[in-house]
C-alpha cells in the first residue's frame, strides 16, 4: 500500500490508500499481540486500543496538524474476533472525525471505552466540531460508514450519533460476554 501510495499522483487516491493502510493496521495489531500472548482467545483492549490510537494519532497528524486525539480506555478483555471488529470501528470513527469534524484543522477528538453493568461496555468517540446533520448523506465515498455498520452488526450493537452542539458523539454499547460457539 505504501509503495502504491508513493506511485499515485492525486490526493484522493493517496488518502484512500492511507485509510486502507489504517484499516489493515487495526487488524494486524491484534494478530501481532496474539503472537506474543499465551491466550489467543482474548485481547486486552487497553493495550490494543492504546496502540491503535497512538498509530492513528501519528498517521492522521501528518495530514492534519492542529487536531489532537485523547483517550481514556478502561481495561477490558474481549474475544479476539470482537476486538478486531471494535478496532475497525474505532479506526473509522477517529479517521472520520479527523477528516470532517474540523474543517479549519483545529480541535480535539476524544475516545472513551468504559465498562457498564451486566457484561457490557460503551465506546464513545466525540468531538466539538461542525457536527453531523441528521439524515445527511455520508461525506466522502461512504465506505467508512458502511464498514462501521457492518462491524456493529457483527458486534450485535447499534451505533448512535448524538449532536453535542457543537460536535458529534458516536456511542456504541456492546457485550463483553464471550459468544457461545455451537459445535456442528
Amino acid at each position: 500500500m505504501n509503495l502504491q501510495s508513493k506511485a499515485v499522483g492525486d490526493r484522493a487516491s493517496k488518502d484512500a490508500l492511507a485509510e486502507t493502510q489504517d484499516r489493515i493496521f487495526a487488524i494486524s495489531l491484534v494478530h501481532r499481540r496474539l503472537y506474543g500472548s499465551s491466550d489467543v482467545r482474548s485481547v486486552d483492549l487497553d493495550a490494543y486500543l492504546t496502540g491503535l490510537l497512538d498509530h492513528l494519532r501519528t498517521s492522521m497528524r501528518s495530514q492534519v496538524h492542529g487536531i489532537s486525539l485523547s483517550y481514556n480506555i478502561e481495561p477490558i478483555d474481549l474475544e479476539t474476533d470482537t476486538s478486531i471488529n471494535l478496532g475497525v470501528v474505532v479506526t473509522e470513527l477517529v479517521t472520520n472525525a479527523f477528516k470532517y469534524a474540523y474543517p479549519d484543522g483545529v480541535g480535539e477528538i476524544r475516545v472513551r471505552l468504559s465498562k457498564l453493568a451486566g457484561e457490557q461496555a460503551e465506546l464513545v468517540v466525540e468531538d466539538d466540531g461542525v457536527g453531523k446533520a441528521d439524515g445527511a448523506p455520508a461525506k466522502g465515498t461512504g465506505v467508512g460508514s458502511r464498514i462501521i455498520i457492518a462491524m456493529c452488526i457483527s458486534l450485535g450493537a447499534k451505533i448512535d450519533y448524538r449532536n453535542l452542539q457543537p460536535g458529534t458523539a458516536a456511542h456504541l454499547v456492546f457485550s463483553t460476554k464471550p459468544r457461545r460457539v455451537i459445535a456442528a
